[in-house]
């Protein structure tokens, strides 16, 4: 996750103490958060053009204040979404559901549900990214 602090201290303070959450993050994910400011820095290093390459690549799908990335370990950018995006279809209401999140999947709280989401379409868009680039 790119960002400023209030959207990331509401999804800390949400999603990302749930159990379910946190067990999908540790098994199939390195969780990391970075600032912008950090990013730009490092985009600039000349001295590591591997950190700078990703740093570009996640600045180039950043939007203000938070976002949230799915990427593989050479900085492609598979699946995100802004915080505030997502914060926002997660406080609809079940019925209201009109964003394609889906409020089910047997969790109660519908942030926690749309998460794991989330993070379970990044998975698949990785997968599907790396068996389509190494077929080619």
């Amino acid at each position: 996750m790119c960002g400023e602090e209030s959207s990331g201290r509401t999804l800390r303070e949400t999603v990302l103490e749930s159990s379910p959450v946190l067990a999908l993050l540790n098994q199939s994910f390195i969780s990391s958060w970075s600032l912008v400011k950090e990013l730009e820095d490092l985009q600039v290093d000349e001295e590591n053009l591997d950190l700078s390459q990703k740093a570009r690549l996640h600045l180039e799908q950043y939007s203000f204040p938070v976002e949230m990335m799915v990427a593989l370990p050479n900085g492609t950018v598979v699946h995100h979404i802004n915080a505030n995006n997502f914060l926002d279809q997660t406080s609809m209401k079940p019925e209201d559901d009109v964003t394609g999140f889906s409020f089910s999947g047997g969790f109660e709280d519908p942030s926690t549900s749309a998460y794991v989401r989330f993070l379970q379409e990044g998975l698949d868009k990785a997968e599907a990214y790396l068996q389509s680039s190494s077929s080619s």
